[in-house]
Parts: C-alpha cells; structure tokens; sequence
C-alpha cells in the first residue's frame, strides 16, 4: 500500500519551510489567518533568543530501505507501517506547515529590520540542526533547495551566488578546487552554505495585510541592550552598529572600527563578541580571537587605538561631520558635556546644526 511522502513527514516537522511541504498540503487564507497569535509568540521567542530545538535523532527511511529501488520517488513510498501511524505522521506534519505558514505572514509584515533579524538568527538554528541529520537527508533537502550539486560539491554558479556573502578567504572561488564546474566542500561547508538559502526563504514575503504588534520594541531593546552610553556614540559607529544588527555586511574596516572603538571605552570581549552575532558569515571562535587580539590580550599584547576621524573618512566610514578629530573624543564630549557633542555636529551636506 502506498505511503506518498511517508519518509519527508518527519522531517517536515522539523524544516516545515521545505519546498516539498506546499506540494503536499494546500491551505486557504482563513485556516492561514485563522490563529496567528501563537505564530506571533514563536517570532518573538526567535528575536529573544528564546528558541531551541530539542528533536531527536531520526532515520531517514530511504537510506536503509530494502525496497528502495521499486518506489516512484517518495510519493510512490511502499514502506509497511499501519494506515494509523502513517496518518499521525501526515497530520503532525500538516500543522507544522500550517504553523510555518502562519509565522510566515507575521514576518512578512513587520519591517526589514525584524524580518532580517528573525531569518539571521533562526537560519543559524536550523544550521545547528541539519549537521545531526544524516548525509541522505541533506542531500535531499539541498534538492529541495534547487540547488545544483554532486553530492558535497556544489555547481560554481549557485556557489558564486551564497559564497559571496562569506567574508573569509577560504571562501573566495581562487581558494577553492573546481572540477568540471563544481566546487568540492566539506559537509559542514555545504551545510554553512545551506543557511544563506535558508536565510533567503525566510526572509520571503507574502502578500497577506496583517496587523501585527509585537510586546517588545526590539529595535530600542537592542541600543538598551549595550553596556554604557550608545546615545553617545558618534554617528559613524552608531551606522556601524545599526548595519551589524541588522544583519548586513560590514567591511573589515568597519568591523575593526566598532571593535576597537567599543574596547577603547569600556566594553568587555564578551560584549564585542555579541555586537557582531547577527553579521553575516559569524564564527565565534574567529571572532572572539580578533576581538581578544584587538583588546591586548593577545599577540604583542597591546590595544589597538581605534581609527580617527581621518583614517574612517578615507575608509568611506565617514557619515557625520562632527568638528572633532577623533570618535573617542566626540563620544567623551558628549558624556561630559550632555547633547553638546550632538549639537556640534553637522550630517554630511547640511547647513544647520544637529540637534
């Protein structure tokens, strides 16, 4: 008797955003509409960190089945399990679709920055949990994806297309061996890579008004987050910031600007650390050992000053004209002197003074 899907169910619990699910499950507006509210409280968990995957190991059918070779794909699955169990799969896998589908239209309707943060930070969970799957099971979900690949290999063109967003050497094409047109990676490259589609999927929009209203302002939570005083950071760092949470990338010089600046006033590692969570290709071993490193605690064991005003201007870092010749120094004057730093300073092109 046939089984249609019966080795994806399982995983669609897990991954409801595969492409496979919409094939198998149709919904209309008024069941997607019907109860956003928890969706709501799952969006927010992700924002919060809250979020964590407890799913337990699983097999993926196809790999050990005797019968493999006889099946029409996996909507001709054959596999003997009871008409009650099969159906149990199919219906917990249709309410994580429908789950999905329901988080979706929350995201879609908030503003780029949010939707930018949630897929950033729950692609990286999903990463987490795709390395504990099976080597089958990635494969499929890479076919899912639409991805053009030989096993771990991966054709140039879609490797061109994610692995520009890595900021590492290792990524660059030069760095890389290429045979016949793929791009041979490790599992846990192609996993890596994996998460930028991800990321791109759950940053997709659908054209569904909703009125959605979080409980948190997690645009002002992630200033009040920061130890000391961010109002008082020049425009250049506040710019820099703004780019890291929002999950965009930011040029090494402006990287190596933030860290600096923010060590030079006071931030701990761990602090630094944190400021670059959302960025684009975040490793946090390689992370931790550049901000240790910039902080003294490593190499030479000297701190690194961080840029002035001159060097950030022939960076391109430049936004603001503040009339001083240092951040630090705006950022000390504005500390000592209350909003006299602001109002001193003149945005690029402006007549008037900022207040």
């Amino acid at each position: 008797m046939r089984r249609p899907f019966l080795p994806i169910l399982p995983y669609l619990e897990r991954y409801p955003f595969l492409k496979i699910g919409s094939k198998l499950f149709k919904f209309s507006k008024d069941e997607v509409l019907s109860n956003v509210e928890k969706a709501r409280d799952f969006v927010e968990k992700v924002l919060e960190d809250k979020v964590e995957f407890d799913f337990k190991p699983i097999d993926f059918l196809c790999s050990n089945c005797g019968i493999r070779e006889e099946c029409e794909g996996y909507e001709g699955c054959s596999y003997n399990i009871s008409s009650a169990e099969y159906h149990l799969k199919l219906s917990r896998a249709k309410k994580a679709v429908l789950n999905w589908l329901r988080c979706k239209v929350v995201v879609s309707n908030l503003d780029e920055f949010l939707r930018r943060r949630f897929a950033v930070k729950l692609a990286r969970l999903y990463r987490d949990l795709i390395l504990k799957e099976c080597d089958d099971f990635i494969l499929f979900m890479a076919d899912d994806f639409g991805l053009n690949h030989e096993g771990f290999s991966i054709h140039v063109a879609d490797y061109l297309k994610y692995a520009v967003r890595m900021k590492s050497d290792d990524w660059k094409l030069v760095n890389r061996f290429l045979s016949k047109g793929y791009v041979d990676l490790s599992r846990n490259e192609f996993v890596r890579l994996m998460e930028k589609v991800i990321k791109e999927i759950l940053m997709e929009k659908v054209q569904i008004n909703l009125n959605v209203r979080l409980k948190v302002d997690f645009k002002r939570k992630e200033l009040e987050r920061l130890p000391l005083k961010v109002e008082c950071f020049p425009e250049c760092m506040k710019s820099i910031l703004s780019d890291l949470n929002e999950g965009k990338n930011v040029p090494h010089t402006g990287r190596f600007a933030i860290a600096s600046f923010l060590i030079n006033i006071g931030y701990d590692v761990e602090n630094v650390v944190d400021v670059f969570r959302n960025a684009p290709d975040f490793d946090e071993d390689k992370t931790r050992y550049q901000v240790e490193h910039i902080a003294g605690l490593r190499g030479k064991g000297e701190r690194y000053v961080a840029p002035s005003c001159e060097t950030m201007k022939s960076w391109g870092l430049c936004v603001w004209s503040c009339e001083v010749d240092h951040p630090i120094k705006f950022y000390r004057r504005c500390l000592s002197g209350g909003d006299k730093g602001k109002r001193s300073s003149k945005r690029k092109g402006d007549s008037q003074d900022y207040a």
